[in-house]
């Protein structure tokens, strides 16, 4: 946990104010990039399937469900960070570690003590910002869930979406909107548009004028996991 990000995020977000911390973590922390060895990211996924009691074969459901729990982690202290602080955290996806708690859900994302001293409170430029992080964190971690799986990447790219929405609405649509590269990578109104930003493309406004996927997110696919609601463009389609 980072203090001076935790004490800001609000308490509708708590369960994920620990979602980045420094140091090397447990034994059990992964480096991302070892996520890249197949025999890696099978394990972790068998844990988390076994964890939940998710009695499925869909590789492609289970990694879709498996990314909602890490984007959450990630969206965050990221969006507080940016927010809040005016600064980015230092989440490049090749220097970052993962744990997991026991049921094999994303816990905590570490990052170097070091590079977090380092970062310095600056304005939400799109270098820095949100599109930052999708340059750095999110592109990589989309074409790694690809790579093992076969994946559609608009479909992680929808949950990231919903999720870092949902993240900036509660932390403040004011502060998001006067931190103008949040708002366009996400395509609110009023923003200017989020040049071809997978975030925007990956969502549509709802009846109720909140934002749904424009692609399902496959969890109908897994016993017992409920349904996203009218977040679901597929229960919008039957309506």
């Amino acid at each position: 946990m980072i203090e001076e990000i935790a004490e800001r995020v609000p308490d509708s977000l708590g369960a994920y104010r620990g979602g980045v911390a420094t140091g090397p973590g447990s034994p059990d922390a992964l480096p991302l990039t070892s996520l890249r060895d197949p025999d890696v990211f099978d394990a972790m996924l068998d844990r988390f399937s076994k964890g939940l009691d998710l009695d499925t074969t869909d590789r492609r459901a289970l990694v879709s469900y498996w990314s909602q729990f890490y984007f959450a982690v990630l969206a965050t202290p990221a969006l507080t960070a940016l927010m809040c602080l005016g600064r980015p955290l230092p989440l490049a996806f090749e220097a970052t570690s993962l744990e997991c708690d026991e049921a094999g859900r994303p816990a905590c994302l570490l990052v170097p003590p070091d590079a977090v001293a380092a970062a310095r409170p600056s304005a939400c430029a799109a270098a820095q910002g949100l599109a930052g992080l999708m340059d750095d964190h999110l592109h990589p971690f989309v074409e790694l869930c690809r790579a093992q799986c076969g994946i559609a990447p608009r479909v992680l790219w929808g949950n990231a979406a919903v999720i870092f929405d949902y993240v900036a609405r509660e932390i403040g649509e004011e502060t998001a909107l006067a931190c103008a590269d949040i708002a366009s990578c996400l395509g609110w109104p009023g923003a200017r548009a989020g040049a071809g930003s997978p975030l925007a493309r990956a969502l549509c406004p709802g009846a109720s004028g909140c934002a749904r996927r424009r692609v399902c997110c496959l969890r109908q696919r897994l016993p017992g996991v409920a349904s996203c609601g009218s977040l679901c463009p597929l229960e919008c389609a039957d309506r």
